[in-house]
C-alpha cells in the first residue's frame, strides 16, 4: 500500500512539474529574453484553465447530442460525470475534447497576449507591471461573477479524457502526456532562445535604441514575444485542469504569478535551462514543507511557513547567485569580435617584422 501510495505521488508531482516548466518558460521567454515584466501570467494560466471549464463538457454533450438542460453552476460537476461515463466507453471522444480545448486555449492566449503587448508599447515597466496585475485580475474577477463560463464561485466540473484507460493508466498517461506537452515547448522555447529572434529579443531587453537603430522592429518584437509566452501559458492551465479535475477562479490569483517569477529568478533569468531548474527547485522545498511542517511547533499557523522559507531561499539566491542557479550565458559575439581583433593584430606586427 506504501508503495502505490509513493507511486501516485511521484506521478502526481512529475505532472505538476511538467506544468510549472510550460510556465517557467513561457516567462523567461517574456522576462528573461524580452525583458517584459509580465505580472498577468495567472491571467494567461487561467485562460487555459478556464476554456477546460467552459469547453470540455459542452463539447462533450455536442458530441454525445445531450442536451443540458439548468444552472451549469449548479450541474456542471454532474455533467462532466455524465459526459466522463460515455469517455470511458469511447477514447476517440475523450481525445477530442483534449485537443479542441488545447486549440481553443493556445488560440484565445494568443490573442490575449497581443492585446495585453500594446501597453507596453507605451509604458514604462513599473506601470506595466500594475497595469497587468489590474489585467490579470479582471479576468478572474469576470470569471468568477459569471456563472455561465466556469460556475463563478461553485467552479466547474472537467470531463475525464482519460476515463477509459482507468487507474493507474490514467494517471501514467496523463504523466507521459504532460511530459511530451511540456518537452516540445521546451525545446521550441530553447530554439528561439538559440535564434536570431532571440538575439534580437536580448538586444531589445539591454537597448531599445540600439536594436531599433539596427532595423528591428520595437513593437512586433514584443508583440511576437508576448503571444508566444500567453500561447504557451494557456496550454499549461489545459494540462493543470486535467490534472485537477475541476475548475476554480479563486485558484488563479496573482499569487500565481509571484510563484511562477520566483521559478524564474531561482532557475536564471534568460538561461533556457533556468525553467528546468527553477520548478524542481521550488516543489523540492514546497513538498518538504508540505511533510514538515505539521509536525514543527510555530508561534504561527503552519501554514504561511512555506511562504517564509520560500522567501529566505529567493534572498539567499538573489545574494549568492544574482543571475539564478543557472545564470544567463554570455553572448558569444564579443569573444568572436576580440579573437578576430587578436588575430589582426599579430598579423600586422607580424607583416612590420619583416
Amino acid at each position: 500500500m506504501i508503495v502505490v501510495d509513493v507511486v501516485f505521488f511521484v506521478l502526481d508531482l512529475a505532472v505538476l512539474y511538467s506544468v510549472y516548466v510550460i510556465l517557467a518558460s513561457s516567462l523567461n521567454l517574456e522576462y528573461g529574453e524580452a525583458g517584459l515584466p509580465n505580472f498577468a501570467k495567472a491571467a494567461f494560466f487561467a485562460v487555459g484553465a478556464f476554456s477546460v471549464g467552459a469547453l470540455s463538457v459542452r463539447l462533450g454533450a455536442v458530441f454525445l447530442g445531450m442536451a443540458l438542460e439548468g444552472d451549469f453552476k449548479l450541474n456542471s460537476l454532474r455533467w462532466a460525470m455524465s459526459v466522463s461515463q460515455s469517455v470511458a466507453r469511447n477514447p476517440f471522444l475523450g481525445l477530442s475534447i483534449f485537443i479542441a480545448t488545447l486549440i481553443v486555449a493556445a488560440l484565445v492566449g494568443s490573442v490575449l497576449g497581443v492585446l495585453a503587448s500594446y501597453p507596453a508599447l507605451r509604458l514604462r515597466e513599473d506601470y506595466l507591471g500594475m497595469l497587468l496585475i489590474a489585467f490579470s485580475e479582471t479576468i478572474r474577477i469576470v470569471a468568477r461573477n459569471y456563472d455561465p463560463l466556469v460556475g463563478g464561485t461553485f467552479g466547474a466540473g472537467v470531463v475525464d479524457f482519460l476515463a477509459w484507460a482507468g487507474s493507474p493508466s490514467r494517471e501514467i498517461l496523463l504523466l507521459f502526456l504532460s511530459v511530451v506537452v511540456a518537452a516540445i515547448i521546451w525545446i521550441v522555447y530553447y530554439r528561439l532562445s538559440a535564434s536570431p529572434f532571440g538575439r534580437a529579443l536580448r538586444a531589445m531587453r539591454d537597448n531599445e535604441l540600439a536594436t531599433e537603430s539596427l532595423g528591428r522592429n520595437i513593437v512586433k518584437l514584443r508583440m511576437m514575444a508576448m503571444m508566444i509566452g500567453s500561447a504557451m501559458a494557456s496550454v499549461a492551465g489545459v494540462l493543470y485542469a486535467y490534472y485537477v479535475g475541476t475548475v476554480n477562479p479563486d485558484d488563479f490569483t496573482t499569487s500565481k504569478t509571484f510563484l511562477i517569477t520566483l521559478m524564474v529568478i531561482i532557475g536564471g533569468s534568460g538561461n533556457p535551462y533556468g525553467p528546468l531548474v527553477g520548478p524542481a527547485v521550488y516543489l523540492a522545498f514546497d513538498r518538504l514543507i508540505q511533510f514538515t511542517k505539521q509536525r514543527l511547533i510555530l508561534p504561527f499557523d503552519p501554514n504561511y511557513l512555506s511562504y517564509i522559507v520560500l522567501g529566505v531561499v529567493l534572498i539567499i539566491v538573489v545574494d549568492r547567485h544574482p543571475g539564478g542557479i543557472v545564470p544567463e550565458k554570455p553572448t558569444l559575439t564579443l569573444p568572436r569580435e576580440l579573437r578576430s581583433l587578436l588575430r589582426q593584430r599579430r598579423v600586422e606586427e607580424t607583416w612590420n617584422r619583416q
